[in-house]
């Protein structure tokens, strides 16, 4: 299901997009006061909401926060929360999804207060950096899926290429050095105001076993293996780059394949 965004976040949206695309090197200062804005919690819960995302570690779903607690309380709180600068994160739920090679990839799923003020920030700072993306990236991007990077692919061989060469970036999310990472968000924001960013980075990852057993998994700082592995993903991304700046093909980006 399509929500349509109300119309003074969208307006909202709209000056920051300009703002970022006219002045790329501009950071933001004043942004973190418009998360806990009613409006803006309320929308981010919708688009939650029409998830329809399972529970994490506390169980809490969303029957239990529209009967037991009520919406507005429990944005209230939330609100208040990341206002007063006391929200925590809770831990992520793991559980591992089966592949159709036999394998299994593990699925982290934040509770839904945190995914509530993950959605709120993601409101906010999305117009920022969308607008300079790479037009080729194609990745959690709105209005771009998987299937428009296929027609693109498709579209580069009318032209005349005539190989694809397909890279795909073993657990690319698990291995991304979270110190190079928002050093690339702190590229438009002020980070200071984002706390929170650093928080869920560092937010410990809950597994169970099948006889029911909780245990610590992961969650925090990249393991020396994982940061190898982001370097090798950065000397790719540097060999597709040189690949196009050399015109002899094109680079097209879906999330880390």
């Amino acid at each position: 299901m399509t929500l349509t965004t109300p119309e003074a976040i969208r307006t909202l949206q709209r000056k920051l997009y300009t703002k970022a695309k006219q002045e790329p090197a501009y950071r933001f200062y004043v942004l973190y006061d418009k998360v806990w804005r009613t409006d803006i919690l309320m929308f981010a819960y919708r688009l939650v909401r029409a998830n329809f995302g399972s529970p994490g570690v506390d169980g809490t779903d969303f029957e239990d926060i529209e009967q037991k607690i009520g919406i507005d309380a429990f944005l209230s709180e939330l609100a208040q929360d990341l206002k007063d600068k006391t929200y925590t994160p809770s831990p992520v739920r793991r559980v591992m999804i089966p592949k159709a090679d036999g394998s299994q990839r593990p699925l982290g799923i934040p509770t839904i207060r945190d995914r509530v003020a993950q959605m709120a920030v993601k409101l906010i700072i999305e117009p920022i950096f969308e607008a300079n993306f790479c037009p080729n990236s194609y990745g959690f991007r709105p209005k771009k899926s998987a299937h428009d990077a296929a027609d693109e692919i498709a579209e580069a061989l009318h032209q005349g290429y005539t190989q694809v060469i397909d890279a795909d970036l073993s657990k690319y999310f698990d291995s991304i050095p979270h110190a190079k990472l928002l050093a690339v968000v702190a590229s438009g924001l002020w980070m200071v105001q984002f706390y929170i960013i650093k928080l869920w980075l560092k937010a410990p990852v809950i597994g169970e076993d099948k006889g029911g057993t909780r245990r610590n998994v992961g969650g925090g700082k990249p393991t020396v293996k994982a940061r190898r592995k982001a370097a090798s993903s950065r000397r790719c991304w540097r060999i597709a780059t040189c690949i196009c700046l050399t015109g002899y093909g094109e680079s097209i980006n879906y999330a880390g394949n």
